[in-house]
């Protein structure tokens, strides 16, 4: 959020006090718009079938444009998957660490986990497509792993207070990588074979995992 500052007033053309505004937004919204389109491409066509070509056309923009403002595919593509780590984090594990009780933290971030407005067909195909090129990936590879210790970071916080709070003995950090990796494999498995369970049993199962340690 920009700093308020103080200004004398000066009457001006509208058009010429909106141009720098306009100036200003329009390279972020340029990105934003190749970013979408870049997730957009990887849930039809998959990762490898996202050209630069596809990217182009699902953006309705030119080839510079990308270059432009990201220098490169591959640049273009770690960045769209920081944007789409960030979203999730935000929308699953904001909130956590403020909430007093832990358990109602772990409960809330594993409702949110398995909403529908992200726990949805073409979500879990963007999430598909970048897992499978992780691994092949240095750069991807880098940034999921510093992306994986910041979130357990704040899993361990939590059940660290969970243990205190509720006078039970436990490792946190394996009961952040066991929740994690479960939420996980639910997600890579209902993007393989949505049949698999429905949404109400995934909630159930991860929900299950934090009501035994506290029973």
């Amino acid at each position: 959020m920009a700093t308020r500052t103080t200004r004398t007033k000066v009457a001006v053309p509208a058009t010429v006090a909106e141009a720098p505004t306009r100036s200003r937004e329009q390279p972020e919204v340029r990105r934003r718009l190749l970013i979408e389109a870049t997730t957009r491409s990887i849930a039809k066509y998959g990762y490898d079938g996202t050209t630069i070509e596809r990217i182009c056309a699902e953006g309705g923009v030119s080839r510079g444009l990308i270059n432009h403002h990201f220098g490169s595919k591959d640049e273009l593509i770690l960045q769209s998957y920081q944007t789409l780590c960030d979203a999730w984090t935000t929308h699953t594990l904001d909130g956590m660490l403020e909430t007093q009780d832990p358990a109602a933290a772990l409960k809330s971030c594993i409702e949110k986990n398995f909403d529908p407005k992200i726990f949805n067909t073409d979500n879990l195909r963007i999430w598909l497509g970048f897992w499978s090129v992780i691994p092949k990936s240095p750069k991807l590879k880098k940034l999921d792993r510093a992306l994986y210790k910041a979130d357990l970071k704040i899993y361990q916080d939590v059940f660290e207070r969970l243990a205190q709070q509720h006078r039970i003995a436990l490792d946190s950090q394996r009961q952040s990588i066991g929740l994690m990796a479960l939420i996980a494999g639910l997600w890579l498995q209902a993007a393989l074979d949505p049949s698999s369970f429905s949404l109400s049993e995934a909630k159930a199962i991860c929900l299950e995992s934090v009501d035994h340690l506290i029973r």
